[in-house]
């Protein structure tokens, strides 16, 4: 009995010590493995876009070209797509996002326009845009490419928030609501980023203004929910049919997958906040966060990345764990880490 008693006490002991290793986090100060970029000449960078051996970035406020082109490899600019207007091949306010091969697909907030940039053909000198015919896109808040025709994107609806655009240009909605209660309006309450990682056919969203992340898996010809992470009441409050979101911290400032993490940049408390070297142009810098949040598919926390300067954007490929960021060290510049 003894001896019986001995064996099962030290097995416990084992599972719990094995339980409280999965549960330790990982704080850490990470430096760039690489430049890619020094300076980028803008009063705020737009969004970072990967694809394959090219990054994008997006400057909103170049009167000329919106879209930047860098070689990873090189790691120097190699071209400029992208102009702003009223024209036939110009976009007034132009949203862009990752395409399936080079391509950069954008379309316009304020007008049925949308297009395909293409890096391939603006590196053998041929003009880079083509025109799409429209995609019922309405209300759009955030949207993803999932496949070649295919999109998905945040629609302001109760009941089934993501509208899937197919190829054959039909659309299905899915998705579960991040509010439960009635809302005269949900345009606010779902304004929010998604993000596809086709390697591992994961969908993954979060809101702007209060602290909401769902994760999505397809499956055949469907996208299931494969975990939730609801806000507690304190981060809104309802009167009358209308939403009043409170002050949170914990809302991320953007999201990102990799081949084994789902990485927020978000700040932490217990880090300070890395001093900006540089707060010129139209924006106040100060509360530009320097950490990430590291967690595996599961949602565990596994590591806190204190990243060594303030982090504007993040941007990975999903078949890998390097992670790309636009970050304020002097100057706006382009950096990749290793996760």
């Amino acid at each position: 009995m003894n001896i019986k008693f001995f064996l099962y006490l030290l097995c416990l002991l084992t599972l719990t010590a094995c339980k409280s290793g999965t549960t330790k986090i990982e704080r850490l100060i990470l430096s760039p493995s690489s430049s890619i970029q020094d300076s980028l000449f803008t009063q705020i960078p737009g969004s970072l876009i990967l694809c394959n051996n090219y990054l994008v970035w997006e400057d909103p406020f170049n009167p000329n070209y919106f879209l930047h082109v860098i070689d990873i490899n090189a790691k120097k600019e190699i071209g400029t797509m992208g102009l702003i207007g009223r024209g036939p091949k110009e976009f007034i306010t132009p949203l862009s996002i990752s395409s399936i091969g080079n391509k950069i697909f954008t379309y316009d907030l304020n007008q049925n326009k949308q297009a395909y940039y293409s890096i391939d053909s603006m590196l053998a000198n041929k003009d880079p845009f083509i025109l799409l015919p429209p995609y019922p896109i309405d209300d759009c808040l955030d949207i993803a490419q999932i496949s070649d025709n295919e999109f998905i994107y945040i629609y302001p609806q109760k009941n089934k928030p993501f509208q899937w655009i197919h190829s054959d240009t039909s659309i299905s909605s899915f998705g579960n609501c991040p509010i439960k209660e009635e809302l005269n309006s949900y345009y606010e309450a779902l304004q929010g980023i998604i993000k596809y990682n086709p390697y591992n056919n994961k969908l993954i969203y979060c809101t702007r203004r209060f602290p909401y992340i769902a994760l999505y898996e397809k499956k055949d010809t469907t996208f299931y929910v494969k975990w939730e992470k609801t806000p507690s009441q304190k981060s809104y409050k309802i009167e009358k049919g209308n939403i009043h979101f409170t002050d949170n911290n914990e809302v991320p400032s953007g999201i990102t997958m990799t081949k084994d993490y789902i990485i927020i940049l978000q700040q932490d408390d217990d880090m300070k906040l890395q001093p900006i070297k540089q707060t010129g142009g139209i924006r106040d810098f100060s509360e530009v966060p320097n950490t990430i949040f590291v967690y595996d598919y599961d949602f565990n926390l596994k590591k806190i990345i204190n990243m060594g300067m303030p982090i504007l954007r993040i941007e990975a490929k999903g078949d890998s764990n390097t992670l790309y960021a636009i970050g304020i060290d002097l100057d706006f510049c382009i950096l990749t880490y290793e996760i």
